[in-house]
């Protein structure tokens, strides 16, 4: 197995209206949210030209400048939108891998980072695995 990393920067300084666990807002507004960072996503992907790849290991981080108390676990949405922007196996995806499940993608838990004098944004740090010849 060969093992590619990258990272898909997203510019968000928070998560979008409904891309958190603690935003209540109409589903359209959500559901609109979900949309544009899967679309975001897929993009950058394409951009990057990251290559169909047997396994995925993914990982949400949002880089801040504070250290402000935040709660990860709120990003949960907005990583599950990210998740599937990069390996759903139906609607806006990259489709880096057949699907979303384990046997295919190892999501971690979302991270928060500080970054002294960071501009505040999330990254999606993904590691391909190829099966090499």
């Amino acid at each position: 197995m060969t093992d590619h990393e990258w990272v898909i920067p997203l510019d968000f300084a928070k998560p979008p209206p409904g891309m958190s666990a603690n935003h209540r807002v109409h589903w359209r507004v959500a559901n609109n949210s979900t949309k544009l960072v899967r679309t975001l996503v897929l993009a950058e992907a394409r951009r990057q030209r990251i290559p169909v790849s047997a396994h995925l290991e993914v990982r949400l981080v949002w880089v801040v400048k504070d250290r402000q108390k935040r709660d990860d676990d709120n990003l949960q949405p907005f990583a599950k939108a990210c998740w599937d922007g990069l390996a759903a196996s139906k609607g806006i995806s990259a489709h880096l891998v057949p699907d979303d499940s384990p046997e295919y993608v190892t999501k971690h838990h979302p991270r928060i980072e500080y970054q002294k004098g960071a501009t505040p944004h999330f990254e999606i740090r993904l590691t391909t695995k190829e099966s090499t010849p």
